[in-house]
């Protein structure tokens, strides 16, 4: 296992970010862990399609005037297909356990016990190589949240969309929730390589949508 551990500003093996968007009109679609992860993999398998996504959405965009979304979709349009994220069942107990904890209107990467991203998913199993966390506020779709990861609109640095694209990560997990501030949250977190232990014993969960 290959742990390195580096400042934000310098490349990633960790990226820790949330964004914040306007919320667009409601659609009935359950937001689920699968949910999320079907478009997560939607987006890595068919970057040209999800270009098309990208230019529809512009309207919700306007932090960098458009500048966000043109930009994701000469991205989108220029990627490479990656192969499909598996969706990781404790690494959804660890996001739902992170949503869980921002109901009450709280934000960020740190849980209240101090928690990272890395210390979360590691309740549930045995993570490798690298891992990273993208965090959604405001969204009330799968593909809303996606969406918003993938522009970035106002995250000078992409790192969500670098995480979705992130060619060395395999595994991934997400929850969705209420938010006391932003209506929703949705965590995903992804790993290289992860290998679930289950849940530990007399341990409940503390969140839906895992």
């Amino acid at each position: 296992m290959r742990l390195a551990i580096a400042a934000l500003a310098v490349a990633i093996p960790f990226q820790l970010l949330s964004a914040k968007q306007p919320v667009p009109a409601a659609d009935p679609e359950q937001v689920s862990a699968a949910a999320v992860l079907r478009e997560v993999n939607l987006a890595r398998e068919n970057p040209s399609l999800y270009a098309t996504f990208a230019a529809e959405s512009r309207p919700f965009h306007v932090i960098e005037h458009g500048r966000a979304v043109d930009e994701a979709v000469r991205f989108l349009k220029r990627a490479r297909p990656l192969p499909p994220l598996t969706l990781s069942s404790g690494m959804s107990r660890a996001a739902a356990d992170h949503c869980a904890e921002q109901t009450d209107g709280q934000t960020g990467h740190d849980g209240n016990d101090r928690s990272t991203p890395g210390d979360r998913i590691s309740r549930y199993g045995t993570w490798s190589v690298s891992w990273g966390e993208n965090i959604s506020y405001g969204q009330n779709t799968a593909r809303g949240i996606v969406l918003t990861l993938i522009i970035d609109d106002g995250v000078r640095s992409r790192g969500h969309r670098k995480n979705i694209f992130n060619p060395k990560f395999n595994f991934a997990g997400a929850a969705f929730g209420p938010h006391a501030r932003y209506r929703t949250v949705c965590s995903i977190d992804f790993a290289g390589g992860y290998a679930d232990q289950g849940r530990p014993a007399g341990q409940s969960l503390v969140a839906r949508n895992f």
